[in-house]
């Protein structure tokens, strides 16, 4: 397992929470500030698993060219 690999990731992950909230904040109605936690919880997850999805294929291909990452599990 790569440390670094998975540091990364672990830094991407919350990188990809941060800037969901922030856009989330940025871009509410003032009048929701304090109601509508669920929808905020779900466009929250939408946009950090839309940010993952993209990023996942960066990390197939260091697993699949023999750089051991965070998923990678020889057939040895």
């Amino acid at each position: 397992m790569d440390i670094f690999l998975l540091v990364v990731s672990l830094v991407i992950f919350i990188l990809l929470i941060v800037v969901g909230v922030y856009l989330l904040v940025h871009f509410s109605h003032p009048d929701d500030k304090s109601d509508a936690y669920f929808p905020k919880l779900v466009v929250l997850l939408g946009f950090v698993i839309a940010g993952s999805v993209v990023l996942l294929l960066p990390l197939d291909v260091a697993n699949n060219d023999g750089y051991a990452g965070t998923f990678y599990f020889s057939s040895h």
